[in-house]
């Protein structure tokens, strides 16, 4: 009876269960991120069950689900947008995960590399892709962030081949100092100096970098969010990540780009007179035909040059990057090969720029990690001489009437031509044959570390870390020259070792103590060392023509300076960030240094930060009060932050420089020169920076802006040669003194017009920089602070510190008038000249605008970035010495007989009647009063365009191609501006002068260019 009662209840449960497994089918597939890169843990789940899994390391997956009508899968991964896949009678799938950009736990990289969530900063930092820093097409990773952050100034310094640009944030802070952000790549720093661009256009060293090599930039804005980097990060700080290996199926990538560049224009010249000299004498007016000016009389239809135009030439560069990334669960490893050859749109002008790059990361076991990069660069700059240099090729340009045949430049025995009598300047054209400039470096950039974690909540990482790079600079005058002491040729030339070695130590902390509550801590240690070692070489004639080498001029001829500058700097630091119900978070960083070149008593000084944040949105939300909608507000987020940072004195700044043979009647002894005088009571400076702002988010994310506001003080400068009275013994002295205000207003505003579903996109980005930098403090009876290295042409203005108005203004001439406002002439029938400060002048924007569109459809693609700077003044010294020369269009009016009278009055009030030639008037008046050249050099720059297609896949999976793109790029297409010059993004000296520095300065540079770019990249 039992077993007949066991066998129906067993055939029951076997058509049960049959009836089970009939209802529920396999489903397998692989998900991969944009890149086509296998993604390990991503879960996969059926929605509104509990029914999942997640992918495997080779990102894929295999789950039993129901056999139910309208099953969806759910596809989510941290970082990734999620995915509802509708399983209809499909089996297999094939996902691509997408960015989220719209994450509100977006994680940004911080100091030392450290990732945190961004919500939880007070400070702002904003983070650039790799994608943005590659649009545009820009050779330098500087350049290539211009208009994309808010807050941050970049100028060019024209278009020669490698020249610099500067970049500052939130304005400046130092007078005579460094005002650019530290450069960090993987967290550890790096050089960004530049050589002086007086003589050549030299480059800023972060442009060795690859811009195809970087993963993503976090530009932390002031002290605040630099405080744990210290006495280098007071202006704040480029934070560089690089890419690395994938781990999954390997890639390799190529990109390359072929370029034309060409001048964004030169200035009018006029055509109507040519060469001569005007005189004046008891016998009348008259001509010397034997000169460089064109003050000479009208040239009657006889042939002219526009020697300026005629001079430039249409550029070609090409660009061509292969990378490979891959690697296992146990290691990864990235590789690239990077070579640009860029030709100047001067000929025998270029840049070319070698780069090689490892990158791997090894898993030893659950715990420990190991991890080493080298990049290796090699750069060669071909130049010519700028400025006021002897032998600026614009100067020299200048001196040759228009109608003068410049081209025409030698004798039939070979030797240079000259075209009046005595000339003491070379012809531009035989200065690019016969005098190259050369600069040439070598530089690595290597790293290891490693990471281990230990009782399960502490880590311990260590960086060593090593700039190094050898440089080689040459600059000749060749055989034949015709300047001054100069025709047997002349050699300047110096090479520099400059190593940098950068430890880094750091043990952390992560623990959620209870649901609610989180602590993260971490201590640390720094250490710095630096050594600089240079010799300069200088060669007066070469024994043989045309061998420029130091080894071909005679021993008695040669002179050797041998410079060697160390540094080194200690620093121990600590942060606690505690944080409360993932909503709300409060921050604090402590840190000391110890720095080599500050005197022994004050040689360590502290300094501190403290920040917070709230998400406004989310602690409302968890109390019972939602305030977000679908419609409306979406996220709110509150910070302020507060910090100090110290800054050290530059090396060598306490000790007086010593010489030997000063002159004739010295000793063989070292000597003081009495010029460079130590101060051997030297502080650090402080900066004090307060900031606060907020995050908000609409619309689901489709729309956010982001708003900082805040104030800065510096005080105690460092500044560096000080003009201080003749009792004190010396001319210049480096001493303690001064103060700099900066306040301002950063905001960010992005719009995502279209949902996220939709074939057609259109994003829109706006960062908006509102700064004013004011010296409120000088010491003593100082009323202004100039570096001499920003003079300009005929030394009639330069850049400089002014006591009650900006740091970045501008000293010059100005014409003497009296209470009446008359000019006041002198003697010989000009007005007086005096010198003056323009409290006025602002060489730096009042405000910024960077306005970037992204519109897409499908595989179409549309870029463009509209940069707007208004505010700034510039002085166009370019013009000055147009003028001063008589090819300024100003100088067509010419007086009937070539004399006139100025309007004024004489020191005693008598109206003036002494006559001048118009060529007096213009060069010992006109060109060099300064407020002649001073104007408004506000501008709207389309910065470039592209337009790019995504081949379809369907036709590159015939070719094992993953993906592969085409583009077209034109930059600098058009310009709105009411300055006179060619072009008002101005700074002929580059970054190579500090401070107050040479922006707005127009000053015989090479033009900025304007260029079209054709590129292709592919993957597989």
């Amino acid at each position: 009876m039992k077993r007949q009662f066991k066998r129906p209840v067993l055939l029951l449960f076997l058509l049960f269960s049959i009836q089970i497994w009939a209802q529920e089918r396999d489903i397998s597939g692989t998900v991969v991120d944009e890149d086509q890169i296998p993604l390990p843990g991503v879960n996969v789940r059926v929605k509104n069950s509990n029914i999942g899994t997640v992918t495997d390391f080779d990102g894929k997956f295999s789950l039993s689900i129901p056999n139910a009508e309208g099953a969806i899968l759910v596809f989510s991964s941290i970082g990734f947008t999620t995915q509802e896949v509708q399983v209809e009678d499909q089996s297999a799938f094939n996902i691509t995960m997408t960015v989220d950009t719209e994450s509100l736990n977006e994680v940004v990289v911080t100091s030392f590399g450290i990732e945190r969530e961004k919500k939880a900063l007070g400070y702002s930092v904003q983070e650039v892709t790799s994608e943005e820093v590659l649009e545009g097409n820009q050779q330098n990773v500087v350049s290539g962030l211009q208009g994309k952050v808010s807050g941050v100034t970049i100028g060019n310094s024209g278009g020669a081949p490698g020249s610099s640009s500067v970049i500052l944030i939130r304005g400046g802070t130092s007078i005579t100092g460094d005002n650019q952000p530290l450069f960090v790549v993987d967290g550890i720093p790096i050089d960004n100096s530049t050589g002086s661009s007086l003589t050549v256009a030299s480059i800023n060293r972060a442009a060795d970098l690859n811009p195809e090599d970087i993963e993503n930039i976090s530009v932390l804005k002031g002290p605040a969010a630099a405080a744990l980097y210290g006495i280098q990060a007071a202006e704040g700080a480029v934070i560089i990540t690089t890419k690395k290996g994938k781990a999954g199926s390997s890639t390799v990538s190529y990109s390359g780009t072929f370029s034309v560049d060409e001048v964004l224009g030169t200035p009018d010249v006029q055509q109507n007179y040519g060469q001569g000299t005007q005189i004046l004498s008891t016998d009348g007016f008259s001509y010397e035909t034997q000169s460089p000016f064109s003050w000479g009389p009208e040239v009657s239809g006889a042939q002219t040059y526009d020697h300026i135009s005629d001079f430039y030439q249409t550029a070609v560069t090409q660009n061509h990057n292969v990378s490979y990334s891959g690697g296992s669960e146990k290691g990864t490893m990235y590789l690239s090969i990077g070579d640009l050859s860029q030709d100047g749109v001067i000929d025998g002008t270029s840049y070319d720029k070698t780069s090689f790059k490892i990158n791997t990361s090894s898993q030893v076991n659950d715990k420990l990690t190991v991890g080493a990069s080298a990049n290796y660069i090699v750069s060669e700059i071909g130049s010519t001489r700028q400025g006021n240099a002897s032998g600026s090729s614009y100067s020299s340009l200048l001196s040759y009437p228009v109608n003068i045949d410049i081209q025409d430049y030698y004798n039939d025995d070979g030797s240079q031509r000259m075209f009046y009598n005595d000339q003491t300047f070379d012809n531009p054209y035989w200065s690019l044959e016969n005098s190259p400039n050369e600069n040439k470096v070598n530089r690595l950039l290597g790293i290891v570390n490693v990471s281990y974690d230990f009782l399960n909540n502490f880590n311990i990482s260590y960086k060593l870390g090593t700039d190094y790079f050898r440089e080689f600079s040459k600059q000749v005058i060749g055989t034949g020259s015709l300047i001054e002491n100069r025709s047997e040729g002349y050699i300047s030339q110096f090479e520099r070792e400059n190593r940098r070695t950068t430890s880094n130590l750091i043990i952390s902390y992560n623990k959620d103590i209870t649901e609610d509550f989180a602590v993260d801590a971490l201590v640390g240690n720094m250490v710095e060392d630096l050594k600089v070692h240079t010799v300069y070489t200088y060669g007066d004639g070469f024994q043989a023509p045309g061998i420029y080498s130091i080894g071909n001029v005679s021993q008695e001829n040669q002179s050797i300076t041998e410079i060697i500058r160390r540094r080194r700097a200690v620093g121990v630091f600590g942060e606690v960030k505690f944080g409360w119900k993932d909503a709300l978070f409060l921050n604090f960083t402590g840190r000391n240094d110890w720095s080599s070149t500050l005197p022994q008593e004050d040689r360590s000084f502290f300094y501190p930060s403290i920040g917070s944040s709230a998400v406004l949105t989310d602690l409302l939300s968890q109390g019972g009060n939602d305030i977000t909608s679908d419609n409306g507000l979406t996220y709110l987020k509150l910070r302020a932050t507060w910090a100090k940072v110290g800054k050290d004195a530059p090396i060598g700044a306490l000790e007086s420089f010593l010489g030997t043979n000063i002159n004739s009647l010295a000793s063989s002894a070292y000597t003081y020169n009495g010029v460079d005088i130590g101060n051997p009571e030297l502080e650090p400076e402080f900066t004090n920076s307060y900031e606060f702002g907020f995050d908000s988010r609409f619309f689901e994310n489709r729309l956010g802006l982001d708003m900082s506001f805040y104030y800065s003080k510096s005080e105690n400068q460092i500044l560096e040669d000080i003009r201080v009275p003749p009792s004190a013994g010396t001319f210049y002295a480096t001493l303690n003194g001064g103060s700099i205000e900066n306040k301002g207003i950063e905001a960010l505003l992005t719009a995502k017009l279209f949902p996220r579903e939709s074939d057609f996109q259109w994003d829109m980005t706006y960062n908006l920089g509102v700064n004013q930098s004011d010296v409120i403090e000088l010491p003593g009876q100082l009323d202004e602070v100039y570096l001499s290295d920003s003079w300009t042409f005929g030394n009639t203005a330069a850049g400089a510190a002014i006591l009650g108005g900006s740091l970045f203004g501008l000293r010059g001439y100005q014409a003497v008038r009296n209470d009446a406002g008359e000019f006041i002439i002198g003697a010989d029938g000009l007005p007086e000249l005096e010198t003056v400060i323009y409290d006025d002048v602002n060489r730096l924007p009042d405000w910024t605008l960077g306005i970037t569109n992204t519109l897409s459809y499908k595989n179409f693609n549309f870029t463009f970035l509209l940069d707007i700077v208004q505010g700034q003044e510039a002085y166009n010294a370019t013009k000055s010495a147009l003028a001063y020369y008589g090819l300024a269009e100003e100088t067509l009016g010419r007086s009937t007989g070539g004399t006139r009278v100025v309007e004024g009055v004489t020191a005693n009030g008598n109206p003036n009647t002494v006559e001048v030639t118009d060529q007096q008037y213009f060069q010992q008046y006109y060109s060099q009063n300064a407020e002649n050249f001073i104007e408004d050099a506000s501008y709207a720059r389309l910065r470039y365009v592209t337009f790019s297609y995504d081949l379809p896949s369907d036709f590159l999976d015939k070719f094992n191609v993953v993906s592969a793109q085409l583009s077209v790029t034109g930059r600098n297409l058009f310009t709105i501006t009411d300055y006179s010059g060619v072009d008002p993004e101005v700074n002929t000296y580059g970054a190579g002068i500090q401070g107050a520095g040479s922006m707005g300065i127009d000053n015989l540079g090479t033009p900025n260019t304007r260029g079209f770019d054709v590129g292709l990249r592919f993957k597989f």
